[in-house]
């Protein structure tokens, strides 16, 4: 193999990873931005990301082999599960003004809600 064939198959490679991690980049962003994720949520997915990509790992893939990605699949559950905890309060402390799911809403559950949008930073 010589030489020009090499660095442009690597280039190749390098260019369709970094698509890639674009793409997924901007879908992260898309599904922030959409679903209104406070900045705590927007700084843990960004950790998150930073961790995967990170050749620092607290189970390293070259000693452990496959169960080397135990940790990475932890954090990215982890995230997924804090984040979808966040946009659920989120959500439940804009609808308990009025109404909760065609339900009306008594003053004890407006209070909580109230409470919570304080604690969301809303």
């Amino acid at each position: 193999m010589d030489n020009d064939t090499f660095s442009t198959g690597l280039l190749v490679i390098l260019t369709v990873l970094g698509l890639i991690g674009l793409a997924v980049v901007g879908a992260g962003a898309y599904v922030l931005v959409k679903y209104r994720v406070p900045l705590r949520g927007v700084v843990t997915a960004v950790g998150a990301l930073a961790y995967l990509v990170s050749p620092v790992d607290a189970v390293p893939e070259a000693l452990f082999g496959p169960f080397g990605l135990v940790d990475d699949g932890g954090v990215l559950i982890a995230t997924a599960l804090y984040v979808a905890r966040l946009v659920t309060a989120r959500r439940a402390a804009g609808a308990g003004a009025g109404t909760v799911e065609g339900e009306v809403v008594g003053r004890g559950d407006a209070r909580q809600a109230s409470r919570a949008r304080r604690r969301i930073g809303r």
